[in-house]
């Protein structure tokens, strides 16, 4: 269950908690019309307080806005700067932020410019998801619901209504006895789970799904793939099928939530030994340390508090 906070960050300025409000005709509550981010913050080794990856956030934001022209009504530095406020404002150390561009009343019809822009930035506690632990990992199934790929270049953008397909598709696997869906497009290659980015691990080498597929160009995607290198593995983005998932011999997804996490049971099979694996316990650590500010050289990840 999520924490609520004293303050949130609406339009400008910090209000209450119980002031993030808006009108039942809110226009983006009738269509999914609006853009957000899911970042985190993390205590760090020295004592203080830092968020992941923020500049990189706020960019993604932008450009999602943009992509569905939406015209942001604060600049970069504002919005990076209420983010850095509210973690502050709540006293908050490992946290969840959303930021949220949404399209207000009165008007639900297509033309939302007729509408104002609104910008929210909300922050929570936050250790992670209570049943996908990290080192138990998570079941998953291949989900009925095909994600389109003539829409693939889209799907970059982060954008609320995207998500309707997501939550249909994690309710039917979670109805099915499992807790995570895996979505192929309409050439039956792998393109992500619900709400993560997927990686496969075969003889040493990292396999993720290329751009050209329908997937989110994730964070924390991209960070492991720099992490992996690091750590002296091939990474490798290129298509995915379904067999490959099967045979892998470890399988984990990506996402800012849930930092890595292994898929240990994919179909009913155990992935590899269905254990938590060498590869995906090496990058899980070299992610921790990166995001905790223990590792020196990623230190320009991070936005001190």
């Amino acid at each position: 269950m999520i924490e609520k906070t004293q303050t949130l960050w609406l339009d400008g300025a910090l209000t209450g908690w119980e002031d993030g409000t808006t009108h039942l005709m809110t226009h983006t509550l009738h269509y999914g019309f609006g853009a957000f981010e899911g970042i985190r913050s993390y205590q760090q080794a020295n004592g203080g307080t830092a968020i992941f990856r923020l500049e990189e956030h706020i960019d993604r934001l932008f450009a999602s806005s943009k992509a569905a022209y939406l015209e942001v009504p604060f600049d970069r530095a504002t919005i990076m700067a209420a983010c850095t406020e509210v973690v502050r404002a709540n006293g908050l150390r490992n946290a969840y932020l959303r930021p949220l561009v949404f399209v207000s009343e009165p008007n639900i019809i297509f033309a939302h410019w007729l509408n104002r822009v609104r910008v929210a930035v909300l922050a929570f506690p936050w250790e992670g998801y209570s049943d996908r632990n990290r080192e138990e990992g998570t079941n998953a199934k291949f989900s009925p619901y095909v994600r389109p790929k003539a829409q693939a270049a889209f799907y970059k953008a982060k954008l609320c209504g995207h998500y309707a397909l997501s939550v249909v598709a994690y309710s039917e696997a979670v109805r099915t006895g499992y807790k995570q869906a895996i979505f192929l497009d309409e050439d039956g290659m792998v393109c992500e789970a619900t709400g993560d980015n997927l990686f496969l691990v075969k003889d040493q080498v990292l396999v993720t799904p290329p751009s050209s597929r329908s997937i989110l160009m994730g964070l924390t995607r991209d960070s492991v793939m720099t992490l992996a290198r690091e750590l002296g593995y091939r990474v490798e983005e290129r298509d995915i099928s379904r067999e490959e998932c099967l045979t892998a011999d470890e399988l984990f997804t990506t996402g800012t939530a849930s930092e890595l996490l292994p898929v240990r049971m994919l179909e009913g099979h155990p992935v590899g030994t269905g254990k938590l694996g060498p590869v995906t316990t090496a990058v899980q650590q070299a992610f921790s340390a990166a995001a905790q500010g223990r590792a020196a050289q990623y230190k320009h990840w991070l936005t001190p508090v």
